[in-house]
């Protein structure tokens, strides 16, 4: 399961991806896009981007720019099917709520029914 921080660095990986056999980020990058929400340091990037080369959505390669670190990202199997288990994840929670809204309904009617049958 990933965590908020490394879906966030997915989608971004996954967007500049598509259609590309691979791309170069820098970790100054992947800061700027999580920066309103996430203040991370080139540390925890470093963390979060292992876990997803682990996890078997990417690999990743480094380079040296002119002295700056920077990833050259591939999406593996898992990777391109991102978008696929994003997508699934929300029709199952929208899913759950539908049926506990649904069970929910039910029981306020069993209650009325059962108050009805008793007060008589």
């Amino acid at each position: 399961m990933l965590s908020r921080v490394e879906r966030k660095i997915m989608d971004l990986i996954y967007e500049k991806c598509s259609g590309k056999k691979s791309v170069l980020f820098t970790p100054s990058e992947i800061q700027e896009y999580l920066a309103p929400k996430h203040e991370l340091t080139f540390k925890q990037i470093e963390i979060s981007v292992k876990n997803l080369m682990v996890d078997g959505y990417i690999d990743v390669y480094h380079s040296d720019n002119k002295g700056k670190l920077n990833y050259v990202v591939s999406l593996k199997g898992r990777g391109e099917s991102y978008q696929r288990e994003k997508d699934d994840a929300r029709d199952r929670m929208v899913r759950s709520i539908g049926w506990k809204i649904f069970l929910a309904a039910v029981g306020v009617i069993a209650t009325l029914i059962m108050w009805r049958i008793i007060g008589r």
